[in-house]
C-alpha cells in the first residue's frame, strides 16, 4: 500500500465556503471563456453553474483539472475533509510567528513602539 502525502496551502479549507466557490475562483482567474472552451461548456451555462443557478457537474471540474493541471479544487476538498485535528493545530501554531511580526509592525506604525 502506498501512502499519499499532501501539502496544503495554509488556510485553503477556509478560503472558500464550498467547492463551487473554489472552482469559480479558479475559472474566473483563468477567464470564463477560455475555461469554458477548454472543458467543452457554454460560457453562459458554466457561469450559471458557478453562480448556483444550475447544478455543477463534477465532470467539468475534473476536465478543468486535467486541462489546466490545476488541482486546487481537489486540494480544497482534501484540506476541508481530510485534515485531522493535530494537523490543524500545527498549521495554526505555524502561523503565529508571522502574525506576531505583523502585530509588532502595526504597533510601531501606530506609534506605540517608540
Amino acid at each position: 500500500m502506498q501512502q499519499l502525502a499532501l501539502t496544503f496551502e495554509p488556510g485553503l479549507a477556509n478560503k472558500y465556503k464550498d467547492l463551487r466557490e473554489c472552482f469559480a475562483a479558479c475559472v474566473y482567474g483563468r477567464g470564463l471563456g477560455r475555461v469554458a472552451a477548454a472543458i467543452d461548456a457554454q460560457p453562459s451555462n458554466l457561469s450559471a453553474m458557478l453562480s448556483g443557478e444550475r447544478n455543477l457537474d463534477t465532470a467539468l471540474i475534473e476536465r478543468y483539472m486535467a486541462e489546466f493541471k490545476d488541482t486546487t479544487p481537489a486540494l480544497f476538498m482534501a484540506a476541508k475533509w481530510l485534515t485531522d485535528a493535530s494537523t490543524l493545530q500545527q498549521q495554526a501554531l505555524a502561523q503565529i510567528p508571522a502574525l506576531m511580526a505583523d502585530l509588532q509592525r502595526l504597533i510601531v506604525a501606530a506609534g506605540g513602539g517608540r
